[in-house]
């Protein structure tokens, strides 16, 4: 008769919260190419009074999404920097890439999607000024090249989980 035989799987974790937290809008103006653009710091008052169905993106791909609001995992609000967001990713390949990405610093900046209510034009030193001052805000997005240069997003990992140690028995043959 033989012994019962155990092998051990080694040491296993539980996947890690994948994290991205940045400012996907700033206040500052940037280069639109004919024109700057600057969006005001009460433009998405109103969006964000109802941000339900607000999802993160991965450039601007709707095939792509990381994160969305209604689901839970998107948080997004206003502060004196800009529009910020902390998001924490489902464990897809899309998230995987892009947590990968932007942990390595390859993917640094954001972009967001949005429909102008209201705008105005100033006078600016060399071009004109458009400035944002009512907008619907319909994603946002981790981007490889944004148009606004001081957007940021960084990569983070919830505290690391306890290690579990497996052990399975196998029965005698029969």
């Amino acid at each position: 008769m033989s012994k019962p035989e155990t092998r051990a799987l080694g040491t296993l974790s539980e996947a890690a919260d994948l994290k991205v937290r940045g400012y996907a809008v700033t206040w500052e103006s940037y280069d639109m190419g004919r024109e700057m653009e600057r969006v005001d710091p009460k433009a998405f008052d109103r969006a964000l009074e109802d941000a339900g169905d607000i999802a993160l993106l991965w450039n601007h791909d709707t095939g792509k999404p990381l994160a969305r609001v209604r689901a839970g995992n998107l948080r997004i609000w206003t502060d004196e920097k800009g529009l910020g967001f902390e998001a924490t990713l489902p464990d897809t390949a899309t998230a995987r890439e892009a947590h990968a990405l932007v942990e390595s610093g390859v993917v640094s900046q954001c972009s967001f999607g949005f429909m102008v209510r209201e705008e105005r034009y100033e006078k600016g030193e060399t071009k004109p000024v458009r400035v944002i001052l009512d907008a619907d805000l319909l994603e946002l997005s981790l981007v490889t090249f944004p148009a606004n240069p001081t957007t940021s997003v960084e990569a983070r990992e919830a505290p690391e989980a306890a290690p579990v140690r497996r052990t399975i028995r196998l029965a005698p043959p029969m």
